[in-house]
């Protein structure tokens, strides 16, 4: 049976839909959009699908466990951690802008495990496989808008306001460290002699490109700003040795920026993360997690939908609750979505 009992409470209803094939599943979860948004969302997807359906992509396909993996200097490398799944829930809720929003967020997934990794590793490898085959599922795709509200809590496309000017201090700071002059303007990898740099940097930065991109209005969030100022770090400590002075200023430079751009990123995140509609992958992760608590806590979950959604409740039956997720409200999914979230993670305290 699809409903599982506890201590007098059915846990919750499991959302139905009339045809669950992949398709109309798929179409449930999309944030409702004009035709040519929809059309740009669809092309996306389909470069998403192609590179999901690599063999090389189940590393890159949810966020690094690096305490499964035992590799503890992960957070401390990757102060902004990117990976597909993540992308299709941002894609499908309407969290990026436009392509370009969307690009930058898979090329940090490639950009992240290149750093990480030692270039030579299957892992580094893989990346630069699927930046390539990503690249060539893109190339026919024109930049646009993703979301009919310009997507990630942005006012529009382009970024704009305080944010437009925070990111600008924040790039105007850097540049004036006296260790920031190799990375003002792109790399003159035929001056400098150095030929096997387009081979080994696929996609090359600096601060003056980022510059001039932020002045002519190609960013629509601090997210892709942050990222690209990040690549050009990455690219660097990528292709120059560790212990080299390009290296150690190019780490300088990443803590530096990390630590100027994580209060802008933070407030971008919770203002613009927020969900504005709930989607079928909210729902089922929900009723997922929500299953796993104790009947206390699921007495405590009650309380919530009581107070806030009671319409949510089914109590013709005496002797047990029931709550219907597709009733629930945003705000109330929200308050137990929450405090789901808190209920485990005490549990697994507990348990270690």
């Amino acid at each position: 049976s699809e409903r599982a009992r506890a201590s007098g409470i059915r846990r919750l209803r499991r959302h139905r839909w009339s045809d669950t094939s992949p398709d109309k599943m798929q179409k449930a979860k999309k944030q409702k959009c004009s035709p040519a948004v929809d059309g740009l969302v669809k092309q996306c997807l389909g470069a998403l699908k192609v590179l999901k359906k690599s063999s090389l992509a189940p590393p890159f396909s949810e966020p690094v466990d690096w305490k499964a993996l035992n590799i503890p200097t992960y957070p401390k490398m990757i102060k902004h951690p990117m990976d597909l799944g993540t992308v299709e829930k941002r894609l499908l809720a309407g969290k990026y802008a436009t392509t370009a929003d969307f690009t930058a967020d898979v090329n940090l997934v490639w950009d992240n495990a290149q750093f990480f990794n030692t270039e030579g590793s299957e892992i580094y490898d893989a990346a630069t496989e699927l930046r390539e085959l990503f690249e060539a599922q893109m190339s026919g795709v024109p930049d646009g808008p993703l979301s009919d509200s310009g997507g990630g809590g942005s006012s529009g496309a382009t970024l704009g306001g305080d944010e437009l000017a925070q990111c600008k201090a924040v790039l105007r700071e850097i540049r004036k460290k006296d260790i920031a002059d190799p990375f003002l303007t792109p790399v003159d990898w035929k001056a400098l002699g150095i030929p096997d740099y387009p081979t080994v940097i696929k996609r090359p930065m600096d601060l003056g490109t980022v510059s001039t991109q932020l002045d002519a209005g190609h960013y629509s969030s601090v997210r892709q700003v942050a990222a690209d100022v990040a690549l050009v770090w990455n690219n660097a400590m990528t292709y120059n040795i560790d212990g080299s002075w390009i290296y150690q200023s190019a780490s300088k430079l990443k803590t530096f920026s990390d630590q100027k751009f994580s209060p802008l990123l933070g407030a971008n995140d919770d203002a613009g993360d927020q969900p504005t509609e709930l989607t079928f992958e909210m729902k089922t992760q929900l009723n997922h997690d929500a299953n796993l608590l104790s009947s206390k806590d699921l007495y405590g979950m009650v309380g919530i939908v009581e107070g806030s959604c009671k319409k949510a409740l089914d109590q013709t039956n005496a002797s047990e609750v029931e709550i219907d997720i597709d009733t629930l409200d945003l705000q109330t999914f929200l308050k137990c979505e929450k405090y789901v979230q808190e209920c485990l993670a005490r549990q697994k305290k507990k348990s270690k």
